[in-house]
């Protein structure tokens, strides 16, 4: 009788531990997804800040030289 209540307990405990090691799993795996959306944002974020550089790059030099001019000319 104990040896069998000995292996239910076994049985119970290694449930037990699968359940908790799955859940502890699953909430790795949702944190290491949100990481790699991050990465993916950033990525993109940066592949559209050198493009409407390059795209507006006149402009932007314009305009520097433009601030400098009238910083010049005030002395």
């Amino acid at each position: 009788m104990f040896k069998k209540l000995s292996v239910l307990n076994q049985r119970i405990t290694q449930a037990g531990w699968k359940f908790v090691s799955q859940k502890m799993f699953a909430e790795k795996e949702k944190g290491q997804t949100l990481s790699e959306y991050g990465v993916i944002i950033g990525v993109v974020v940066g592949v559209v800040v050198v493009a409407v550089v390059v795209a507006f790059r006149g402009q932007i030099v314009a305009a520097f030289q433009a601030a400098t001019n009238a910083l010049r000319s005030a002395r």
